[in-house]
């Protein structure tokens, strides 16, 4: 692309972008404390105007070395403002934010992906972070009566998710031809340009929609680019596939809504995660995630009388909150990531093995609820209450077996290789998860007592809103976390077994 350096010495350039952010900060806290101006309005002066700054930098920067520090510079200047209370023109909000911090991680992030490789798509991204999401903030505060809903944590606007939809579509379908004449991509077709814009736009209303504490800033332009790279990649055929695995993951985590398999912001995380990792894999990506949230939720469902029983006990019901959808499909969602970048099967089973350890893990707890003994603690062996983090019965036991065999077969034909050994490699990486998660949970997982009826909990809160009190493990270790460890692990395993099998 073209490059029109501003000195000889990039050096000075960046010197010249840092005095200039730096007087946006400047000029923000003058702002408020001299005009009176809302930290509100001042911290989104300085987004707009920063944001539009930095996506300069390809133009104006050779290399991408200069921005880079720049980037990790205003990381490092964001946290302990935070931290130590300063720079309040552009940290004073209505609610605790991160978005400052987030905003320079994400510039360094697509710096990496795309700086020498797709220029365009850092610049796209850039400009939806700095440009529809200041105008949905400012759209849903300024509306008299706004629809209101809450996904996760932080309050959204229906106003707010149609600006952000109709601003990034006009920013794609816009600056992609802007961008081409200027000699930075290649310009598509019309209709390959109404496609692209459709689905960059849904990709980052899910993304704004679904954050708290200024994650949109992470999640708006990476998900963003990572969609606009994958669609730019495409063929037409391509491109209205990925439109119709986008429908089917809205379809399916409908469904799920209505049968009361997930809670609202669930069905939202479901409908992004599916979103991306059906795009990316296709066919065969989908069937394993399918088979685990479907076969899944069923037990769930079924098993919802008996976990009725144990409500006081255990922190989440059978509706799969936000947390618990990426806590078990998180880390399936980053191999599908890794994957699309270097094409490396080993991520897809390392996908499958993360998915063995969520279904094994899902299947013990769902049919091990049903043993007519009581379960043992998986370190002592004593006889322990149903519902306590770390029991295990037999019945438990053969579901791990059953989840992670199953899940295994749903994924695995499509391998190159030996079958009987991936299998085993998979299926054991899943089993070995799902008994990490178990002595976590009866070791690490956070246990409180209620003061009121003083019965052991993983509840924060029990009998009418009562604070309960922390009596065993670690505080921010909940089930979420160690559902996560559990994933992670059964990825991890089948990268152990492979590499040392090889």
């Amino acid at each position: 692309m073209p490059v029109h350096q501003l000195f000889q010495n990039e050096w000075i350039s960046f010197a010249v972008f840092l005095v200039v952010i730096l007087g946006f900060v400047a000029l923000s806290e003058v702002l408020r404390k001299s005009f009176r101006i809302s930290g509100e309005n001042t911290r989104q002066f300085v987004h707009i105007g920063v944001g539009l700054l930095v996506t300069t930098s390809p133009f104006l920067f050779q290399s991408p070395l200069q921005p880079a520090v720049l980037a990790g510079i205003f990381i490092l200047l964001n946290a302990l403002a935070i931290k130590s209370n300063q720079m309040k023109g552009i940290h004073t909000t209505s609610r605790f934010s991160l978005g400052t911090v987030f905003f320079p991680v994400s510039f360094l992030i697509l710096i990496l992906f795309y700086w020498k490789s797709n220029p365009e798509i850092l610049i796209i991204g850039m400009l939806i972070m700095t440009l529809a999401d200041p105008l949905a903030s400012i759209v849903g505060n300024h509306s008299k009566k706004p629809e209101t809903f809450i996904f996760w944590k932080d309050r959204k606007t229906v106003n707010g998710s149609v600006t952000v939809f109709s601003s990034t579509f006009l920013i794609v379908t816009i600056g992609l031809p802007i961008l081409a004449q200027l000699g930075v991509g290649v310009q598509p077709a019309p209709v390959n340009l109404l496609l692209i814009g459709f689905t960059v736009s849904i990709i980052a209303v899910l993304g704004e929609s679904i954050s708290f504490a200024g994650s949109d800033n992470l999640t708006v332009p990476l998900l963003s680019a990572l969609i606009l790279h994958i669609m730019l990649e495409a063929d037409i055929a391509r491109q209205l596939t990925v439109v119709g695995w986008i429908g089917f993951s809205f379809l399916l985590a409908f469904l799920a809504y209505q049968l009361k398999a997930l809670t609202l912001g669930g069905t939202a995380g479901a409908m992004l995660l599916g979103s991306i990792v059906f795009s990316i894999g296709g066919i065969y990506w989908v069937i394993p995630m399918a088979t685990f949230f479907i076969l899944s939720s069923i037990l769930s469902k079924i098993g919802k009388m008996k976990r009725t029983i144990l409500k006081g006990m255990v922190e989440k019901g059978s509706q799969r909150d936000i947390m618990q959808v990426y806590a078990n499909g998180g880390v399936a969602l980053i191999m599908a990531i890794l994957f699309h970048f270097t094409g490396n099967d080993l991520f897809y089973l390392m996908f499958l093995g993360s998915l063995a350890a969520a279904t094994a893990d899902t299947w013990g707890t769902e049919i091990g609820i049903f043993s007519k003994t009581e379960p043992r603690h998986i370190i002592t062996f004593s006889r322990v209450p149903a519902g306590t983090s770390g029991g295990v019965t037999v019945l438990g036991t053969s579901g791990f077996l059953m989840g992670a065999g199953i899940l295994t077969l749903s994924g695995i034909f499509p391998v190159t290789g030996s079958l009987i050994r991936l299998f085993l490699i998979i299926a054991i990486s899943g089993i070995i998860g799902a008994l990490i998660d178990s002595l976590v949970g009866a070791t690490l997982q956070a246990q409180f007592k209620c003061s009121q009826c003083q019965k052991t909990t993983e509840k924060l809160v029990h009998c009418a809103g009562h604070p309960t009190e922390l009596i065993g493990g670690i505080r921010w270790l909940n089930n979420d976390v160690v559902n996560l460890i559990c994933t992670g692990s059964g990825a991890l395993f089948v990268l152990l077994f492979y590499t040392l099998l090889q």
